[in-house]
């Protein structure tokens, strides 16, 4: 069985217990800072904090695919150009 991890795993981690992944040395340990800066936990979910300031949910797997269709497929959506579609997706 394949357990799939999702991008912000790492900074997820991090934001709840603490934990900073063991494989980073100096470098990749500044920038994991720098980014994880950019991000709130809210017990269950975690948050990026967008250039308008606003937060926007991390999703992973399923829901990923839920998003995708209500943006694309559901009844109230619209049918918009690659740049409109995904910039509706990540407003969601």
């Amino acid at each position: 069985m394949i357990i799939e991890r999702s991008w912000f795993t790492d900074i997820a981690n991090f934001k709840v217990v603490g934990v900073i992944p063991k494989e980073y040395n100096e470098h990749p340990r500044r920038k994991f800072f720098r980014d994880a800066s950019q991000f709130v936990w809210d017990d269950p979910h975690l948050f990026k904090i967008g250039v308008d300031g606003l937060l926007r949910r991390c999703i992973f797997g399923e829901e990923v695919r839920d998003v995708l269709w209500h943006c694309h497929d559901s009844p109230y959506r619209g049918h918009f150009n690659v740049e409109r579609t995904t910039t509706k997706i990540l407003q969601a």
